[in-house]
C-alpha cells in the first residue's frame, strides 16, 4: 500500500481543476505516427486522458487502450500474428523508452499505465464513471481496492477479481462485467495473454474503455519490487526483466533485433 500512498501524495494534479484542463484540450488535433508499421498516438499523458474522457462521455463502442514497449512492438509489427490487435485498438500509447529513441525524438513523452490509471480514477470520481478491476493476485487487488477507496471515497468500483482463473470462474467474471456494465475496465495480466483475452471477450465489455495495464496493479500494491527504481523511472522495466531472466532467450534476441532496426530507422531518417 505504500506505493499507492506515495503516488497519490506526490501527484500535483490533486490541486488542479483537472476536469477543466481535460475539457480544454482539443483532441481533434492530436497526432499519430507509425513505428515499425504500428500506429502510435503521439500524446502526453494529459492528452491521452482527455481523449479517453471524450470516449467515456460519448460511450459509442468498446475502446481498447493498448500500451507498447519494445518487446510488444516487435511482436505486433505487420505480418506478425498479433498485429491484428493493433488494428483494432482505439488508442495505442508508448510506455517503453526504447520506442521513443526509435522515433528520433518525435514522441512527445512516454505514458505509463500507472499514470493513466490514476488520472482516470480521479476523473471517474468526479464524473461518476464506474470501474471494474481484473487481474494480478487476490492480495494485490485487495490492497489496491482498499487504498483507492480510502483516497477516493466517491469512486465507484463495481467489481474486482484476480486473474489466472479456471474456466468456470472466468465465465462468472465475464458475466459480472457484462451485468455491471462498467465505464472503465482495468485488466492486469501478462503479455500477450492480456491482449488476446481482451480481443476474445469484447462481447462482454459493452461500451467500456478497456485498458490492459500489465504489472501496474502489482506496482500500485507495492508488490512489484523486482525492478530497480532506475529502470522503472526510465521506462526500462522490460529490459530489466530480460537481464534478470536470461532463460527467456527469445526476448533477448527480440531486443537485440529491435536495437538493430532502431539504428537502421535513425540512419534512414538522417
Amino acid at each position: 500500500m505504500k506505493q499507492l500512498n506515495e503516488i497519490v501524495h506526490n501527484s500535483s494534479k490533486e490541486e488542479r481543476d483537472i476536469l477543466l484542463e481535460y475539457q480544454n484540450i482539443d483532441v481533434t488535433k492530436l497526432d499519430t505516427f507509425k513505428v515499425l508499421g504500428v500506429p502510435i498516438d503521439n500524446v502526453t499523458a494529459d492528452e491521452a486522458v482527455a481523449k479517453l474522457f471524450r470516449v467515456l462521455e460519448k460511450k459509442e463502442a468498446m475502446h481498447h487502450v493498448l500500451f507498447l514497449d519494445p518487446i510488444k512492438l516487435m511482436r505486433m509489427r505487420p505480418k506478425k500474428a498479433l498485429h491484428r490487435i493493433t488494428e483494432k485498438a482505439g488508442t495505442i500509447l508508448v510506455e517503453g523508452a526504447g520506442i521513443g529513441w526509435m522515433s528520433s525524438g518525435r514522441l512527445k513523452e512516454r505514458v505509463t499505465p500507472v499514470a493513466i490509471m490514476m488520472d482516470l480514477i480521479r476523473l471517474a470520481e468526479l464524473k461518476e464513471f464506474t470501474i471494474f478491476i481484473f487481474g494480478s493476485k487476490d492480495e494485490n487487488v485487495e490492497r489496491v481496492f482498499f487504498n483507492l477507496t480510502r483516497h477516493f471515497p466517491k469512486v465507484r468500483i463495481v467489481g474486482r477479481q484476480a486473474g489466472h482463473l479456471d474456466r468456470q470462474r472466468e465465465m462468472r467474471v465475464k458475466e459480472a462485467i457484462r451485468k455491471t456494465g462498467p465505464d472503465i475496465i482495468f485488466i492486469a495480466n501478462d503479455f500477450p495473454e492480456q491482449e488476446v483475452w481482451i480481443e476474445n471477450n469484447t462481447g462482454f465489455f459493452g461500451k467500456a474503455v478497456v485498458i490492459g495495464v500489465g504489472g501496474a496493479l502489482d506496482m500500485l500494491s507495492g508488490a512489484d519490487k523486482k525492478s530497480p527504481e532506475y529502470f522503472k523511472s526510465r521506462g526500462l522495466t522490460w529490459l530489466w526483466r530480460i537481464i534478470t531472466r536470461p532463460y527467456r532467450i527469445q526476448r533477448f534476441w527480440e531486443t537485440f533485433y529491435f536495437i538493430l532496426l532502431g539504428i537502421r530507422e535513425r540512419l534512414r531518417k538522417h
